[in-house]
C-alpha cells in the first residue's frame, strides 16, 4: 500500500535533482523540436515503402533519420536521468514501488534502441544505391524491410509497456508526495493513459493518443522540471 510521505529533502540528492530539472526542460523542448520535424519529414515506417526509404536516406539523410524516428534514440538517454530523479525524489513515499518503476523505465530504454537499427538501415541504403543487379536490390530491399517491422514489434509495445507504467507508478506515489503538487500527479497519470493508448491497433485511436501525449506529455515534463529544480534549491539550503 503507498503510504505518506514527510517532508523531507535529502541534501545528498541535491545535483541529482537539478541533473533531473534540466533533463526534464530538455525532454520538452526536444518534444516540440520533434513535433516541427515530423510536419516537414512525417514518419515513415508503415507509411512509406523501403525502397522510398533506402531513397530518402541516399538524397536527404538528416531528413530520412528523423522520419526514422531518430529523435527517440536523443531523447532515451536523457530519459535515464528522470528514472533515476523520480526514483530519488519518491523513495521515500513507499521505496518498492518507486524502485519497482526505476528497473521498469530502465528496462523500456534498453528495449526501445533495437527498435530504431538506423545504422543498419544506413549502411543498406548504400549497398542498395551501389547495388547492379534486380537480385541483390531486392535482397537489400527485403533486409531493410526486416528491420522497418522492429519499428512496431514485440520491443516496442514492451517498451511502450514498461516505460508508461514506470510513469504511472511514479504519478501515482506523488499523489501521496508533499515534494511534488496534485497537478503533477494528476497530468502524469493522464498521460501516461494517453501513451498507452499509442499502441492500441487501430490507427484513428492511436493517432488521438499520440497526440494527447505529444501536448500533455510536454506540459508534464515541465512541471517535473520545476518541481526538480525546486527540490534542488531547498536541497542545497538544508546542505
Amino acid at each position: 500500500m503507498l503510504t505518506q510521505s514527510t517532508r523531507m529533502v535529502e541534501s545528498r540528492w541535491r545535483d541529482l535533482y537539478r541533473i533531473g530539472g534540466v533533463s526534464c526542460l530538455l525532454l520538452a523542448g526536444l518534444v516540440a523540436f520533434a513535433v516541427i520535424a515530423y510536419s516537414i519529414w512525417p514518419y515513415a515506417p508503415g507509411f512509406a515503402s523501403t525502397e522510398a526509404i533506402f531513397v530518402t536516406l541516399n538524397t536527404d539523410r538528416l531528413g530520412a533519420l528523423f522520419s526514422l524516428d531518430v529523435m527517440m534514440l536523443v531523447t532515451a538517454p536523457i530519459d535515464i536521468f528522470l528514472f533515476i530523479t523520480l526514483y530519488a525524489a519518491l523513495k521515500r513515499v513507499n521505496e518498492s514501488y518507486a524502485l519497482i518503476a526505476l528497473v521498469l523505465g530502465l528496462m523500456a530504454i534498453a528495449l526501445l534502441i533495437p527498435t530504431k537499427p538506423l545504422a543498419e538501415l544506413v549502411f543498406l541504403s548504400e549497398q542498395y544505391a551501389a547495388a547492379t543487379t534486380e537480385a541483390a536490390r531486392s535482397q537489400y530491399l527485403a533486409a531493410g524491410e526486416a528491420l522497418l517491422t522492429l519499428a512496431g514489434g514485440t520491443a516496442w509495445i514492451v517498451f511502450s509497456l514498461f516505460s508508461n507504467i514506470s510513469f504511472l507508478l511514479s504519478s501515482l506515489l506523488m499523489l501521496r508526495s508533499t515534494d511534488f503538487d496534485k497537478a503533477t500527479a494528476y497530468i502524469g497519470i493522464v498521460n501516461s493513459i494517453f501513451a498507452l493508448g499509442i499502441i492500441i491497433p487501430v490507427f484513428a485511436i492511436a493517432a488521438i493518443c499520440g497526440l494527447g501525449t505529444t501536448i500533455v506529455g510536454t506540459i508534464w515534463f515541465v512541471l517535473l522540471g520545476r518541481n526538480f529544480l525546486r527540490l534542488e534549491k531547498e536541497a542545497r539550503r538544508l546542505a
